[in-house]
């Protein structure tokens, strides 16, 4: 239901809300009515909301069906021949790409007919073999069958299998749902959870300026024109590194600017291809990884030339660099279209490239990307910045310190990235012309346009942002959030502000990254948060990026509360409160209490109510319950020590889901949910036990002290051990990172207590 949380309300001073009024339907009429939607009216003078049912029907069907290469298809027999067949056939081309397209072209035309003869064929095939299966079990209960007729039936009944496969693999590629392919074979499953996902990226209606925009064809023009202006030329202006300075900038050397552009080999281009994820929406053309997979062997020469062109420089890739725009709410109740994140589906094809460009990148990343900086970097992990945004929390709280404390949120971070900046960075950063030219190449240049509702609008040129969905986007936008960290650590070696807890961190921490999300760090000094805000201002205007100040937060530590309201007009944002979430994980410089768990427990209701377990097998419930249930919590686990009552709240869910599946009516337990927990061979079921999993989770952590070298470590070694072994410490009173040393089990844990 869109529109409103409840249906219901009394006349009271202060009222009371309730869900009294609803629309019910069976699982046989949603299959009929796929899009079904319903929206609250307004209920005017009545307690009650009217509810509006919206069938759906007119608008499921579009005229122009896309084309879509279907996984099932992999399963007819004879379909690699069919493939090759078409494949193999000459065509006309000045150059790879043109002889590239071609090729597509014709297979796509070829595969989209094929596909209706054969799924007509399938279907009538289909329903004869149920009636002529029918017919045998009929006839053998009244006669025995001959052993002719006996085989028969094992051959329809082979085919049946074969062909409801196929419609399986068809409704579980528009689920998207990946873990269940294998655990379970139900087709009506994967029909219901696709039509749910597509129900709610529908969008009914957006306000703009105090205005409601309706319709499919208004939303469409109006969304395609926001996204147009989004990615149009980015504002002008005459901020400019110095390129000559580059004696703080972590340089690529000649070695690796001549690795980095050497020829494109075969197994590169391979392994990119199959490090794709299986199961994921296709750009314009259609075709998913699967078809790069499987038929490697066929397509591998058509697309080694191109690349061989592309690394010559000769390669028009812009005509490769096609994308679709799909919106993706951000929250439950959107009203604006900034409020969708938008997901830019490329094709395949173009893709390739920059996957192979982002492996090669891979080598030089941790070198010239600062340690502040936690995302998508081989060797760092997510947890590495909480783990020492926590400790420093911790730090100034206990020892009084002062200190503040500025949680950025940047606008569309990625949409808005300025391609010049960009540019400017790679070479300050010491990378070759001919790498610097291949990734102008692709990321300028790109036509776009976007879904709305099934619907595409029409394409327009990309000027600015690089394209969340591209496997070589984080990597340029760390570079460019890096400068960022350059612009400060050059601020502060200009004694223009100072960092904290100088004590544990060489020369004071001031900034932690992940991607867009930034943390920064200063002392107590209204001149020197002045010149942090003209340092994140003069950011703003190099790299195109926008700080959303009114959606940021500021921390006040010791004296500095007391000129609270200077920070808070200053940096324009409101004060924050503890606990806020960082990367998802509460930050806190106590200990967290239960209530902070109850998202953990709300994201297991949210997803145990959107599952059809009623459809599923007891096997499929297990493997729904050990992929993904037991999954859920596990950031959280990988941090903080689970109470003893949340883990006992979330195994009452999974036992539930599992027994009684989404049932109201309770089920008798048929043993105890330990003995379940056991492993397969000692008489259990093998599913995960959550107290047990969140122990070694935080077990890694002593690993990770004690065998690697970080910032982190570096903090945590400072601040607890100092000159001592791990063996030696023991918990002091206030401590936030315990040591317990169990001599019993001769283990070590660790435990985040806070």
């Amino acid at each position: 239901m869109s529109g409103r949380k409840f249906t219901w309300a009394n006349s009271l001073e202060v009222p009371t809300f309730e869900r009294l009024d609803r629309i019910l339907m069976s699982t046989e009429w949603e299959k009929k009515y796929p899009m079904a939607t319903v929206m609250a009216l307004s209920r005017e003078i009545s307690d009650h909301t009217p509810l509006l049912l919206n069938s759906g029907a007119k608008t499921h069907h579009i005229s122009q069906p896309r084309f879509c290469f279907e996984l099932g298809w992999l399963l007819q027999k004879g379909f690699y021949k069919i493939v090759e067949d078409v494949w193999n056939k000459r065509v006309k081309g000045l150059n790879a790409m043109e002889v590239w397209q071609n090729k597509i072209r014709r297979l796509r035309q070829f595969l989209r007919g094929w596909a209706k003869n054969i799924s007509g064929r399938n279907k009538k095939e289909k329903m004869e073999l149920i009636r002529k299966t029918d017919d045998l079990d009929k006839k053998a209960e009244s006669t025995f069958l001959s052993q002719q007729e006996i085989e028969l039936k094992h051959k329809m009944k082979d085919r049946l299998v074969s062909l409801l496969r196929e419609e399986e693999i068809y409704w579980y590629q528009r689920s998207k749902s990946t873990k269940l392919l294998q655990g379970d074979r139900n087709t009506k499953y994967f029909h219901l959870i696709a039509n749910g996902k597509h129900r709610k990226t529908r969008i009914f209606q957006l306000e703009q300026d105090g205005e409601i925009i309706k319709g499919d064809n208004k939303l469409k023009k109006y969304i395609t024109r926001y996204y147009k202006s989004l990615f149009g030329l980015p504002d002008g202006n005459n901020f400019s590194m110095d390129e000559s300075q580059t004696e703080d900038i972590p340089q690529i050397s000649l070695e690796e600017n001549t690795i980095l552009s050497s020829q494109f080999s075969e197994k590169e281009v391979r392994d990119a291809i199959f490090q794709m994820k299986n199961n994921k929406a296709p750009g314009p053309d259609g075709f998913p990884a699967e078809f790069y997979q499987e038929f490697w062997g066929l397509i591998k020469r058509d697309l080694l030339a191109m690349l061989e062109e592309f690394h010559k420089g000769e390669l028009p890739i812009c005509n490769l660099n096609f994308g679709t725009i799909t919106l993706l709410p951000k929250a439950k109740e959107v009203k604006q279209i900034q409020q969708y994140r938008p997901i830019c589906l490329l094709n395949v094809s173009f893709k390739i490239f920059t996957k192979v460009i982002a492996n090669k990148t891979a080598v030089v990343a941790s070198k010239i990307v600062r340690p502040s900086q936690t995302a998508f970097m081989s060797g760092r992990n997510i947890l590495e910045g909480v783990v020492i945004l926590h400790e420093t929390l911790h730090e100034i709280k206990k020892k009084k310190l002062n200190g503040v404390v500025l949680k950025l949120d940047f606008e569309k971070a990625y949409d808005k990235v300025n391609c010049d900046f960009l540019q400017q960075t790679l070479k300050m950063k010491g990378f070759s012309r001919r790498w610097c030219e291949w990734i102008k190449n692709v990321v300028s240049k790109g036509n776009v346009n976007v879904k709305v509702n099934d619907d595409l609008g029409h394409y327009f040129q990309t000027k600015k942002g690089v394209r969340q969905g591209d496997s070589l986007s984080p990597f340029l936008f760390n570079l460019v959030a890096d400068m960022l960290t350059i612009l400060i650590a050059r601020a502060k070696a200009n004694g223009q502000f100072r960092g904290v807890i100088p004590h544990l961190v060489e020369g004071g921490l001031s900034i932690l990254q992940y991607a867009d999300d930034t943390i920064l760090f200063l002392e107590h000094d209204l001149d020197e948060a002045v010149n942090l805000k003209l340092v994140l201002s003069v950011f703003e205007q190099l790299s195109g990026l926008k700080i959303n100040f009114h959606k940021s937060e500021v921390f006040l530590f010791g004296e500095a509360k007391s000129c609270k309201k200077e920070y808070v007009q200053l940096f324009g944002c409101k004060e924050g409160e503890f606990p806020f979430k960082y990367l998802g994980i509460p930050m806190h410089h106590r200990k967290i209490q239960n209530k902070d768990w109850i998202e953990v427990e709300e994201r297991f209701q949210k997803k145990l109510c959107s599952w059809k377990g009623k459809h599923l097998s007891v096997g499929g419930r297990l493997v729904l319950i050990n992929s993904v249930l037991s999954s859920l919590p596990m950031f959280m686990f990988s941090f903080f020590e689970a109470p003893k009552g949340v883990i006992k709240r979330l195994d009452y869910y999974r036992s539930r889901f599992f027994w009684q599946s989404d049932e109201h009516k309770k089920k008798y337990r048929l043993t105890k949910w330990t003995s379940l927990c056991r492993p397969k061979c000692f008489g259990g079921l093998g599913i995960l036990d959550l107290e047990i999993q969140n122990k070694c989770l935080l077990s890694k952590w002593l690993f990770k002290l004690l065998n690697e070298d970080g910032a982190w470590q570096s903090l945590i070694k400072k601040k607890y051990l100092q000159r001592k072994s791990i063996t030696q410490v023991s918990k002091r009173p206030g401590d936030s990172f315990l040591v317990r040393a169990d001599e019993c089990e001769r283990t070590i844990s660790f435990f985040w207590v806070v």
